[in-house]
């Protein structure tokens, strides 16, 4: 008995392998198709845009959004263009989700970048929360960050519309022109390409 038991507890084990090394295998040559691998490269894998078509990356113009903040008022990114009724020279998207990392970004943000630039033209900063669920949630993460009162707009993106808008991740800073032009869409990292590119847009 003991002998037919052990048996079978090796066939399973062999057969849970099997199918195992088989998974990996079949998924292992899926991704041999995908252009963004890991040989790393010095070449831009992603298609070319065409400057000033409506998208998502850099070069390309912000499709217009109306989202709710954590204080319940709607915020229009048109209402924040130089048409618009409270018009600025940059607004910075923060993706977060209140993350350790997240939030040393956007304490990054708050006490390098912000006083950098805060007499140099007129910045909206705006940090995109895509996890909490709800506007009362959103509302309560932010105090509990630290960021009530912060000179930040927190937006509850409960629908995932700018998550999906500008294909974000965690992290993800977009920096949109006061004409629509996105200047920026990547990860956060050093902050330093945000600082470099509003360098450039608000030149002393």
């Amino acid at each position: 008995m003991f002998l037919q038991q052990a048996l079978a507890m090796s066939f399973n084990n062999l057969l849970f392998r099997y199918l195992t090394i088989s998974i990996c295998l079949f998924y292992l040559t899926a991704c041999g198709e995908m252009k963004n691998d890991l040989l790393p490269s010095d070449s831009d894998l992603q298609e070319s845009v065409e400057s000033g078509t409506i998208g998502h990356r850099p070069s390309q113009i912000s499709a217009d959004f109306e989202v709710t903040s954590s204080e319940g008022n709607l915020f229009t990114l048109s209402s924040s263009l130089e048409n618009g009724d409270t018009p600025a020279d940059a607004i910075i998207l923060y993706f977060t989700m209140w993350c350790p990392i997240c939030l040393g970004h956007s304490d990054h943000m708050f006490n390098t970048v912000m006083p950098q630039f805060r007499d140099r033209g007129d910045i909206t900063y705006v940090l995109v929360d895509h996890i909490s669920g709800s506007t009362a949630l959103t509302r309560a993460s932010e105090i509990a960050s630290g960021y009530s009162d912060s000179g930040f707009i927190t937006l509850a993106d409960t629908d995932h519309i700018l998550f999906k808008q500008f294909h974000a991740s965690n992290g993800t800073t977009v920096v949109i022109s006061s004409t629509g032009e996105i200047l920026l869409n990547e990860d956060y990292r050093t902050g330093e390409n945000l600082i470099e590119v509003l360098d450039e847009l608000l030149a002393q």
